[in-house]
């Protein structure tokens, strides 16, 4: 088995596509700086409102978050190809207003002064 991966980003309601190589020991967090840094196509929404991107490879995500992004694309069990680049779904998640007013609502202290009896 290669250490080399090619990967074929496929942007997520975006006809733009872009192939890069990296290897097998690369972390998935590497691997979404990358992308996020040197691989965003100018056609796709604006990389000032993304908080995080996913990818997809094979039916499965690859990383997540934290702990799941420091594991390696051998360790995350990327599908990788010698004969074609490894398709792999960019799906960018937004900043969300809403996500920051409920986190501080959340935070508030409750006026509800309710006893149960």
């Amino acid at each position: 088995m290669s250490d080399e991966a090619k990967l074929k980003l496929i942007f997520a309601n975006d006809n733009a596509s872009e192939e890069i190589t990296t290897t097998m020991n690369t972390t998935v967090r590497d691997v979404k700086s990358t992308i996020m840094e040197s691989h965003w196509p100018a056609s796709f929404i604006d990389i000032e409102t993304v908080e995080r991107i996913r990818l997809f490879a094979g039916g499965r995500e690859l990383g997540g978050k934290g702990v799941d992004d420091q594991k390696s694309l051998r360790d995350a069990k990327l599908p990788p190809s010698s004969s074609y680049p490894t398709p792999v779904h960019v799906q960018p998640v937004l900043k969300s207003a809403e996500a920051t007013a409920e986190r501080e609502a959340a935070a508030k202290p409750s006026q509800c002064f309710c006893v149960v009896l």
